[in-house]
């Protein structure tokens, strides 16, 4: 217990643990990591989950923590990593004894703490288990779903469309895509050909697919041996695993909305509906980011998509399903909706809802924009210093500020990437905010390195004075 008599919260962040099981089929050199790196810096999402006083157990140290908890008036925030991650960090946090002794200092003597991991993987019952079992502690899971076999299931693209059916949602304006689940390459090839052959793209997916790692997109022109041969040269289709088929949705005007619900364990409690976003891309199958505002109320697909989730978190509250989930989607301008796919986790958008309610609190959240916007190209490494030199007209803490930029999930420096969390008073003006940081940006991005190291040591030597 803490000094105030709460059960203290310890963060996991094992947002990658997943996606190394299909980065980790890459062929070509370099490509397993290059996966892995996009999707890393994730973890340092999890400063602005609630509460924010908390210990957040990361594979590799939160770059650059310090300055963050500064700049947005944090406190209690602690991180802690292994000294030598290995891919597994719930393993890690055993074996790991200065790991494992700072969590157990951490707990302190009621010997029990909530853990809210990015998702619920079968390592974490692993880990509990030994935790209960070697050291006396006890672990709750406000939001993990005790099935395993439920949540791995919701997690494939072909769960997610027999759930959609189940739920009698088949001819909803929020329903999935038209398509099939496929259980050989050759039978892929054949839905596909149904899809193309009247004029309409389609596109393959890994069942168990994530982060848009594998899509094959189908065009009308491309021949049916042509779509069978990129199958079987793709690691990340095996020839037994299912492969669902459906209709790349594409035209002017299309948007992609996303929703995302808490689904509590005690059915006299519904689920709740914590946010709706709108993923914003850059190429076709890239998110760069996501933005929730009050104002996505007023779209078009706003009234369908939400009364389909609604029925859908009623379904999954029923089989027993607890804690996170979002639907990502794409929508036709006359408010049609096309479910996409179903995480059954906490999301890329968590901790906008969450840095919404505690820096801005409800109403006002409710009336700003609060996205991230990925940012990439940048020199590698790229220094802190240099970084706030350059942003320096827009970087701002929202206690202060109606609108601003907070450069964060910092551990992507190393490798160049940069995301920032965006508020702003509107959409419009959040919007104006990326263009704002891209171009502050490019200056960096056209320096040689050795001048950008000279910008970080002038931008140290001026902090000192």
């Amino acid at each position: 217990m803490t000094e105030n008599g709460t059960v203290p919260t310890v963060c996991v962040c094992n947002a990658v643990d997943t996606l190394r099981l299909l980065a980790g089929r890459a062929r070509r050199p370099g490509e397993s990591d290059a996966i892995v790196s996009e999707a890393f810096p994730q973890q340092d999402q999890s400063l602005f989950w609630l509460p924010t006083a908390k210990l957040i157990l990361t594979e590799v140290p939160m770059a650059h923590l310090d300055w963050q908890c500064e700049l947005l008036d944090l406190h209690g925030v602690l991180n802690l990593s292994p000294a030598v991650p290995t891919g597994s960090i719930f393993d890690d946090i055993i074996e790991d004894e200065a790991l494992l002794q700072g969590l157990l200092d951490y707990v302190g003597p009621g010997r029990r703490f909530r853990l809210i991991p990015h998702t619920t993987t079968p390592g974490l019952w692993e880990f509990v288990r030994r935790m209960s079992d070697r050291f006396q502690v006890q672990v709750e899971l406000p939001e993990s779903c005790a099935s395993q076999d439920l949540r791995d299931r919701l997690d494939t693209k072909s769960g997610f469309r027999a759930l959609v059916t189940e739920c009698g949602l088949g001819e909803a304006r929020a329903r999935t895509a038209e398509g099939a689940e496929c259980r050989s390459h050759e039978d892929a090839v054949e839905a596909a050909a149904r899809i193309t052959a009247t004029g309409r793209t389609c596109i393959l997916k890994p069942d168990r697919g994530e982060a848009s790692v594998g899509l094959i997109t189908v065009r009308p022109s491309e021949p049916p041996d042509g779509v069978l041969r990129r199958l079987r040269e793709s690691p990340y289709f095996g020839e037994h695993e299912p492969v669902v088929v459906e209709e790349y949705i594409e035209g002017e005007g299309v948007t992609f909305p996303s929703v995302e619900f808490t689904v509590p364990a005690d059915l006299q409690r519904p689920p709740t509906l914590t946010h709706v976003c709108e993923m914003l891309f850059g190429e076709p199958t890239q998110v760069r980011g996501n933005v929730t505002a009050g104002s996505l109320k007023d779209e078009p697909w706003y009234e369908p998509f939400v009364a389909s989730a609604t029925v859908i978190a009623a379904a999954l509250q029923v089989r027993g399903y607890r804690g996170h989930f979002g639907i990502d989607a794409v929508a036709l301008p006359d408010g049609t909706v096309f479910m996409l796919d179903l995480n059954s986790r906490r999301t890329g958008s968590t901790h906008l809802h969450d840095f919404g309610l505690h820096f801005l609190g409800p109403e006002r959240a409710e009336d700003t924009a609060i996205g991230h916007y990925d940012f990439y190209q940048l020199p590698r490494p790229t220094g802190l210093a240099a970084l706030l030199q350059a942003l320096e007209p827009v970087v701002r803490s929202p206690r202060d500020h109606t609108e601003g930029v907070v450069p964060c999930e910092l551990t992507g420096l190393v490798h160049g990437r940069l995301s920032c969390v965006i508020f702003a008073p509107t959409l419009d003006r959040f919007h104006q905010l990326v263009q704002q940081t891209e171009q502050l940006l490019e200056p960096m991005r056209a320096a040689p390195v050795g001048s950008q190291r000279r910008a970080s040591a002038t931008a140290k030597e001026g902090s000192r004075t």
